[in-house]
């Protein structure tokens, strides 16, 4: 009876040392997943966190580009023929020390390489904080960046790229918004098959602290004001434009001051009668009241008129639908106080 036992025994052993080993190595095997697992997800966090760090990265000036072709006179390319070009595009780029915009034009019927160029000037016009662009002979643009809108660069002093408004149907203006006056350079070249870059170069003049009433960022009903500067500034108004960029209603003016905030104080609501009034207070200047001798139509029947009593300038927009929200707003470089109609 103990052999039988101690055979039993023996057997029972070797049956719990199999069973043991069976169901230890897969587990062991698990546990090596998980950790192989645990170092993947490690190794992708800190490849998602070296791209972000990458992404924030600032550029530093080495100091190596040499400015001395650049200025702060007037400048220009080409010559103004009979010859039209369409703007096909702009693309910009950070480069050491300047910001680079590319203007690219098509030339019509123009497929040679002694072809005359089109005709840009570059200006600086410190009343208004910008450095402008002025294409001449323009039949076409396809820049993406509609009338009165802008594309934001906001690097080291130089701050959007704005398409004005211009005078004349073959010509197309653009505004780059600088905080100060810096130095340029205005260049063209010819590419293949009529097509020509014209490069403006700009030498960043370094951020500025800007601490100023820019207005609503919110369209409403409510009363809404900027408070801004008055006639002990000088503030002005010299001039206006108006259009529909984004099925809008936007009218923009444009303004000027001594110091460093151009905005005049400006505030604006609804009256009883359902218009809507908006009054420039404590204006030195106000070139636009004289020009609207009369009612203006705007578009979907909104109409203008205005008014200057003593140093105060009242816009009234009348016919503005009763359920219309507004926004206004104020901008730098170019300078200007801008109301939109929704």
């Amino acid at each position: 009876m103990k052999k039988k036992a101690i055979w039993i025994i023996l057997v029972i052993a070797v049956l719990g040392g199999i069973l043991y080993f069976v169901l230890k190595k897969p587990k062991e095997d698990v546990e090596i997943e998980d950790e192989d697992q645990d170092q993947k997800i490690e190794e992708v966090q800190e490849k998602e966190e070296s791209k972000s760090k990458e992404k924030v990265t600032d550029y530093k000036y080495t100091g190596d580009t040499d400015f001395s072709s650049f200025s702060i006179e007037t400048q220009s390319v080409g010559e103004l023929t009979e010859e039209e070009f369409s703007i096909q595009g702009v693309e910009q780029s950070k480069e050491d020390g300047f910001h680079r915009i590319v203007f690219t034009l098509k030339q019509k019927g123009g497929e040679e390489e002694d072809s005359v160029g089109p005709f840009v000037t570059a200006s600086y016009l410190s009343n208004l904080g910008v450095l402008r662009l002025d294409f001449q002979k323009i039949s076409a643009d396809s820049t993406g960046i509609g009338y009165q809108q802008e594309k934001r660069i906001d690097k080291d002093g130089v701050l959007r790229i704005y398409h004005n408004i211009s005078a004349q149907a073959d010509q197309e203006i653009y505004d780059i918004g600088v905080v100060s006056s810096t130095p340029f350079k205005l260049t063209s070249e010819y590419v293949k098959d009529g097509v020509w870059e014209v490069l403006f170069e700009v030498k960043y003049p370094g951020e500025l602290a800007i601490d100023m009433d820019l207005g609503s960022e919110e369209f409403s009903r409510e009363d809404q004001a900027i408070e801004g500067v008055g006639i002990k500034e000088g503030a002005s108004i010299t001039a206006y434009t108006y259009g529909r960029p984004s099925g809008l209603l936007k009218l923009v003016w444009v303004v000027t001051a001594t110091g460093s905030n151009p905005i005049p104080s400006v505030k604006a609501l609804f009256n009883n009668d359902g218009d809507l009034v908006v009054i420039f207070e404590e204006l030195q200047l106000d070139r636009v009241v004289g020009s609207i001798s009369e009612s203006v139509a705007l578009s979907s029947g909104i109409t203008l008129t205005a008014e200057r009593t003593g140093d105060f300038s009242t816009y009234v927009f009348s016919n503005v639908p009763s359920d219309a929200q507004y926004k206004l707003s104020a901008s730098l470089s170019p300078n200007q106080v801008s109301l939109e109609i929704k």
